[in-house]
């Protein structure tokens, strides 16, 4: 999958879940800047990890 297709599902995420246009815009700047950062296998443990960690913070 190219940056630009998880970006696309990640608009349609967004759109599904009637996020403001704000909220869009700067999730759109932090996804390219975060693919720039990260390898593909540290977005995905860093990114699980970080969402498994929302339960344990309840």
């Amino acid at each position: 999958m190219t940056n630009r297709q998880a970006i696309g599902y990640m608009l349609l995420a967004c759109k599904k879940a009637n996020l403001e246009k704000e909220t869009v815009r700067k999730l759109f700047q932090e996804m390219y800047w975060e693919f720039d950062l990260k390898t593909v296998e540290e977005a995905q443990e860093n990114g699980f990890e970080w969402y498994h960690s929302l339960d344990e913070d309840s």
